[in-house]
């Protein structure tokens, strides 16, 4: 049986499944999503129990199954793309080896099951943690994969396998080496359930006077960065970083997000910049000057938030 082809009409909205709606990225483009007036994809979400408050809900608990997913492309006419964003731990970066195993199964169960299912297109949420510390240099598609720990490791390994098996199926993939999603971070996603009497968040400043500098996006610039992916009909990259353009130094995400922090003097050191060249996400999707402003990166997670 030959896959489906793209959706190529342009007068109908791409149809997409979100893998992992209840993950911390899904729960804020859920709800994003749901606010939206006129979605230029028609997304479903995966949820592994029924959740009472989510429209466009997909029920799809194990999927090493694909007759759930089959008889959802059916029933709406087939599925352009799978958006697979699903972990088997609530914080996947700091899981066990074995669980960060588990990653690399989900991501194969999920290419067999949209061959089964004739989806043509896979695009898999990667890591920006596949490329390792750098040194200062902003990393680029072609880098080399040089991951320090285990959670870069085992995406690095996710990559290599879904690249095998979807060459091998016949299946038209895009890793997506994600940056930091603002509220789904480390950083603003625990500072953000503090209280009053925690003590303030301790973070490295170097002698410029600024903090670390990473690549953050906006949950609601990443929702429209993976509409623009959801639309476009030609292939797309086998590799994406995804990200705003300009990095930020999280001293000023603190401010904005008016989380008390206190400065923890250290030397210079390329630490201080571990950043994505965003270029070809640009060329796809062009996004605005805007989006890396840590102002605006906060008001879209605030804006996640008040709307879940």
């Amino acid at each position: 049986m030959g896959m489906s082809a793209l959706n190529t009409n342009i007068d109908t909205p791409p149809k997409y499944i979100f893998l992992g709606a209840s993950g911390r990225i899904g729960r804020l483009l859920t709800a994003l999503y749901a606010e939206a007036a006129a979605p230029p994809v028609e997304l479903f979400w995966q949820v592994r129990r029924r959740k009472s408050d989510l429209k466009n809900q997909f029920l799809w608990s194990d999927f090493k199954e694909a007759a759930p997913l089959i008889d959802c492309a059916k029933s709406v006419g087939g599925i352009d793309g799978l958006f697979v964003f699903s972990s088997p731990a609530a914080d996947i970066s700091r899981a066990p080896s074995h669980t960060l195993s588990l990653t690399v199964s989900l991501v194969e169960q999920a290419i067999i099951a949209a061959k089964s299912a004739r989806i043509p297109r896979v695009v898999v949420a990667s890591s920006s943690a596949v490329y390792g510390a750098g040194c200062g240099v902003p990393f680029m598609e072609s880098d080399p994969l040089e991951p320090v720990n285990p959670y870069g490791q085992a995406k690095r390994d996710m990559e290599l396998r879904a690249r095998e098996l979807a060459q091998k199926l016949g299946i038209e993939l895009c890793l997506l080496r994600i940056g930091n999603v603002a509220g789904a971070d480390a950083l603003l996603g625990a500072a953000g359930q503090r209280t009053a009497d925690d003590e303030p968040v301790s973070l490295d400043i170097y002698p410029d006077g600024a903090g670390p500098r990473r690549s953050y996006i906006g949950p609601e610039r990443l929702l429209e960065a993976l509409c623009d992916l959801a639309m476009h009909r030609a292939m797309l990259p086998t590799v994406l970083n995804i990200a705003a353009q300009r990095p930020v130094s999280m001293n000023a995400l603190l401010d904005a997000a008016q989380i008390p922090w206190v400065a923890r003097h250290v030397p210079a050191s390329p630490k201080q910049d571990i950043v994505l060249n965003c270029e070809a996400l640009a060329q796809l999707s062009g996004g605005a000057p805007s989006d890396s402003a840590a102002d605006e990166i906060i008001s879209q997670w605030h804006k996640a938030l008040s709307a879940t």
